[in-house]
């Protein structure tokens, strides 16, 4: 009777563990995601939220201009994936909201715009396509746990050195945040550093959590657009750790659900050769038993301690 009331309580205690869904990963190839769950999207483009992706979009003003913040958090690396336009050594390019439908992205971001030259250090889901590191675009290497890892002045050694697995890499830059600390790109490297306009940095904010800034620029109604020194001044008012400046202008690209959301004041939208997104786990047949559980739960970067109130509305920097 004892032993039975023990396996009894065992059964109690494990029925918790034993009820959480357990979802596979998804291949680090060119395949695509899982479609999103229709019901996970929030109204207003407010975000997704599902048991293996959760994302928030919230907008601010900063240095007079509109600048929208994503925040996501995946449960596995391989949620977070890579997307060409059509096969390597083409040209061909699709405008963002094509690319992402044709890969099931809950989410999309553009990439480096890798077809427009022949240099950089090229890996784009674990597969090598280019090995021309140049020293005046810094590296940004995504690795099989879902970690950001920049490389300034980079060189083939220093890629083929790396520590671990190389998932993707992007070839644009500068890097902008490194260690929390802000990195002033070099003058020798053009990245319109003095121009301000419409741009798009990768971050990370700690393990399988990631932040995409997207700003609006001059060509937008209401906004000037962002120097390269104001988005690091930026970035570092919100405390970013790690952060990577990707293709921006009229590249700059947020796509939701298979709509894009950023920048709407101005119609004007551009053809990408590439994306980052991020997938669900959850397979269609699944779809009615999946249940959010990270809702409020992603840092609340930019806010007030022991304070409701929000800085997020216009953060005043010079």
């Amino acid at each position: 009777m004892k032993r039975s009331r023990f396996f009894l309580l065992l059964l109690l205690c494990l029925l918790p563990v034993l009820c959480l869904a357990e979802y596979a990963p998804l291949p680090f190839d060119s395949s695509p995601g899982l479609p999103g769950i229709p019901d996970a999207f929030l109204p207003d483009y407010a975000g997704y939220e599902d048991e293996t992706l959760s994302i928030r979009i919230e907008t601010t003003r900063a240095y007079d201009t509109t600048i929208q913040l994503v925040y996501v958090k995946i449960s596995d690396p391989s949620q977070m994936r890579t997307a060409m336009a059509d096969r390597y050594g083409t040209t061909r390019n699709a405008y963002p909201e094509v690319l992402a439908e044709r890969n099931n992205a809950v989410l999309a971001v553009n990439g480096d715009f890798f077809n427009m030259h022949n240099r950089g250090y090229l890996i784009r889901q674990g597969k090598t396509y280019r090995t021309r590191a140049d020293t005046q675009l810094d590296i940004l290497i995504i690795d099989d746990k879902g970690d950001f890892h920049i490389l300034r002045d980079p060189t083939n050694e220093m890629v083929e050195a790396f520590d671990g697995k190389i998932i993707n890499t992007f070839n644009f830059g500068p890097a902008l945040i490194m260690d929390g600390e802000e990195i002033l790109p070099p003058k020798r490297i053009d990245a319109g550093t003095f121009r301000k306009a419409q741009r798009m940095v990768a971050c990370q904010l700690g393990p399988l959590s990631y932040l995409f800034v997207a700003t609006e620029g001059p060509e937008n109604k209401g906004s000037k657009g962002l120097t390269i020194e104001e988005m690091i001044h930026f970035l570092h008012e919100l405390k970013v750790p790690l952060a990577y400046n990707l293709d921006g202008g009229s590249s700059s690209s947020v796509v939701l659900g298979g709509t894009k959301i950023n920048g709407m004041s101005n119609k004007k939208k551009r053809p990408l050769c590439d994306i980052l997104y991020f997938s669900t786990l959850i397979p269609e047949s699944e779809w009615d038993d999946a249940k959010p559980v990270w809702k409020d739960q992603l840092p609340e970067l930019g806010k007030k301690e022991n304070s409701g109130e929000s800085e997020r509305a216009e953060i005043p920097l010079k």
